[in-house]
């Protein structure tokens, strides 16, 4: 196993009255996600794993970014494989936990950085001045983009991370699959769970599960929030990102695909 799971403790050791999202049951992003005990965390952590063993032949040879590192969970993994990381992330208060998991595991080549209403020219004069070989994308691009144009948003994005890396650099991207029979297992999952999902109405549940079909999904997408992601569509993604990227490795567990990208020439 290569993924470190950082203490839960570290987590519960934060202001009472902070809770990172309404309606969930636990205070924290990773907790809520990652740490809780049973199999949907147990699930939601495999992308880690998977994503550290795709890039294994890197350890030890290059710096990295962890782009949207939310509150730090990835960090502890990162820093012991690799020479320097950066964290970024648009929440303050996500920055906030991730620097106080950093100092209580004494991680002293990671750096964090919000991004909060900073360019992307402004985000990389920032950056400290390390080789940058592989950006880590998890869970991230989901959340990102335009309503009237949601899949070249995506894109561009993806095209102006590339500029945080040295050439020949790679993007690790890891998304949900949200449409697909594992969607509707994920759904009727969560249901049996009573945990927190979106909602959707059955018609479009099937549009996405059994046509891979998000246009009316995709009309509701209400903007780069937390944990909304409903009209996300992971094949549509993989066919605009293969006119622009090369797709060098792929992987998947049950709930989620991992890409490594580099940009065409």
């Amino acid at each position: 196993m290569l993924f470190i799971k950082p203490p839960l403790s570290v987590y519960q050791n934060i202001p009472q009255d902070y809770y990172y999202a309404e309606g969930v049951s636990t205070r924290t992003y990773a907790e809520y996600n990652y740490l809780r005990p049973g199999l949907a965390s147990w699930i939601k952590l495999r992308h880690f794993e998977v994503c550290l063993r795709l890039t294994r032949s890197y350890f030890g040879t290059c710096s990295v970014i962890d782009f949207g590192c939310a509150d730090g969970i990835f960090l502890p993994s990162l820093s012991k494989y690799f020479k320097n990381v950066v964290g970024i992330d648009q929440r303050q208060d996500f920055i906030t936990i991730s620097s106080t998991l950093v100092k209580t595991l004494k991680l002293t080549n990671v750096r964090l950085i919000c991004n909060d209403h900073i360019t992307m020219d402004e985000l990389r004069n920032l950056l400290p001045k390390n080789r940058y070989g592989i950006l880590y994308l998890l869970e991230t691009i989901e959340h990102v983009g335009e309503r009237d144009s949601p899949w070249e948003s995506r894109i561009t994005f993806l095209k102006n991370l590339t500029s945080l890396l040295d050439p020949g650099g790679s993007i690790v991207l890891s998304v949900p699959n949200m449409v697909g029979i594992s969607f509707l297992l994920q759904r009727m999952g969560l249901a049996l769970l009573r945990a927190h999902r979106e909602p959707i109405s059955l018609r479009n549940l099937l549009k996405a599960s059994l046509l891979n079909d998000t246009k009316e999904l995709e009309q509701q997408w209400d903007g780069p929030q937390l944990g909304r992601h409903l009209g996300f569509n992971q094949i549509e993604l993989e066919r605009q990102m293969r006119n622009h990227f090369h797709i060098a490795k792929k992987s998947s567990t049950v709930f989620q695909t991992i890409y490594g990208l580099r940009p065409k020439a």
